[in-house]
């Protein structure tokens, strides 16, 4: 599930909007995040700001960047910011290169210190070459639009055993049946699923086929202040069974939590095991055995806000795209044993120049992850190569950018990936749901590329593809 975007610049100062989420980085190993300690220093970093006190924020910032493996492009830009309050031009020029070479773009407008940075020099050569590298990449083809504009396909999965997609619908509270066009035709046809009233009180969110058992599950969440929702509803979700054909709810799980939840990705497995985040709560939870007896169990916590789980290729870890942080490795709890919900959270390692953050979707693909990067500017499809034990990631190529791409999740399909975009959440307001003034919904887009990334990667940084 999408949330607000943690990379993208409003008319507030950039180092403002650092202040509101501080995203950590890779480096060359696996590495571990003390939450006590960084909010204490945010908390620090949050007082010296408030001050304007640029000096003990830079200092600030030092201590951040020693727990760091690695610098990540929100640190980047927020380093240069502060550098161009204290005056040191030449060091926010440095820091404002070093997120320039992610691929990320920011608008330095937004900043009038920054601003008059960019303008000349140095910063004017940085300037046209991050305009460069937000250029378009297309390597996506169009599929086809829905023919319902204000769908809000969140996510998309296939049934190979009934050959048809289905869509998640954020605004309906539902799923649809979605066919590929015929010949001629730029539209793909939608049916609803008739699920029963009480799978349709709230938006409703992942949507997998669960390959063994041939049936979908679907999640539903009561979003916290969307609006149409009861407030003694607010924060409940709920795990469902479905079956495909009839949309009758075969089973109901609930997470176990005392706080809000919202149940936004999963993934099943070709054993039929489900995993599902809950993006506010940051929980990870997980599903298997005789669903009679089953019990929607928390196998990992404390994640910040967790998207998309993926199973790496060893089947001992699971991959979660963590929105604001990177990707979490989670060590899967081996039969009889009981997760250890107290352990310090992973994440893959990455060169600094690759940004792992934003992302929504994530997907294995060979070696690689496939991910759907929906919080940064420009927002972007990536392959994230890795080294072939995938224990960390070695470099990505940029699939598709570009303007106004609003895309969330994907499915594979007959050596194609198939994703959403132009959903939707670029036009609501991320708190309510509803329209911001002077937007309109317009129909979703369903893109695919080819899913051919090679076994074993090049473990030098790539380059986008050709343009």
């Amino acid at each position: 599930m999408r949330v607000q975007d943690v990379m993208k610049l409003s008319s507030h100062k950039l180092v403002v909007i650092f202040l509101s989420v501080l995203m950590l980085a890779g480096g060359t190993q696996s590495y571990a995040i003390d939450k006590t300690r960084y909010r204490e220093l945010f908390q620090k970093l949050s007082e010296a700001a408030k001050q304007k006190d640029w000096q003990s924020a830079r200092d600030v910032l030092t201590q951040i960047g020693r727990e760091l493996p690695a610098p990540t492009p929100r640190y980047m830009l927020s380093v240069a910011t502060i550098e161009a309050r204290l005056g040191h031009k030449d060091e926010a020029l440095k820091w404002i290169e070093k997120y320039v070479a992610t691929g990320l773009s920011f608008d330095p407008s937004k900043d009038e210190d920054l601003k008059a940075l960019m303008a000349a020099g140095a910063g004017e050569k940085i300037a046209a070459l991050m305009k460069e590298r937000s250029l378009p990449v297309t390597n996506a083809e169009f599929v086809c639009e829905l023919p319902q504009t204000d769908t809000m396909p969140e996510d998309i999965t296939y049934l190979k055993s009934s050959g048809v997609f289905f869509v998640s619908s954020i605004q309906h509270h539902t799923i649809y049946r979605v066919s590929l066009p015929k010949a001629g035709s730029r539209q793909c046809s939608m049916e609803e699923l008739p699920l029963p009233a009480e799978a349709k009180r709230w938006p409703t969110l992942a949507v997998s086929a669960d390959p063994k058992r041939k049936v979908l599950w679907v999640t539903a969440s009561a979003m916290p202040g969307f609006s149409g929702i009861p407030k003694e509803e607010q924060g409940k979700a709920a795990l469902m069974e479905i079956d495909p054909v009839s949309g009758k709810v075969l089973h109901r799980f609930d997470p176990a939590t005392t706080g809000p939840a919202v149940l936004g990705d999963m993934c099943i497995t070709d054993q039929g095991t489900v995993y599902v985040t809950d993006s506010i709560g940051g929980g990870v939870y997980r599903l298997h055995g005789d669903l009679q007896t089953a019990k929607l169990e928390k196998i990992a916590d404390g994640l910040f806000s967790p998207q998309t789980p993926v199973l790496a290729r060893d089947g001992k870890r699971l991959f979660v795209a963590d929105y604001t942080m990177g990707i979490a490795v989670i060590d899967l709890p081996t039969a009889g044993a009981a997760p250890n919900l107290s352990a310090k959270l992973n994440y893959l390692p990455h060169p600094e120049n690759v940004a792992v953050v934003g992302l929504d979707g994530l997907y294995s693909n060979g070696d690689s992850l496939i991910g759907i990067q929906n919080g940064t500017e420009p927002e972007r499809i990536l392959r994230l190569l890795m080294n072939p034990a995938q224990t960390e990631i070695t470099g990505n190529q940029v699939i598709h950018q570009i303007g106004q791409l609003d895309p969330t999740h994907a499915v594979e399909v007959d050596g194609w990936f198939y994703a959403t975009s132009n959903v939707g959440w670029s036009k609501v307001d991320d708190n309510t749901g509803q329209l911001k003034p002077g937007e309109k919904f317009t129909a979703p887009v369903l893109l695919r590329f080819r899913a051919n990334a090679p076994l074993h990667s090049n473990p030098a940084q790539s380059k986008p593809p050709a343009r």
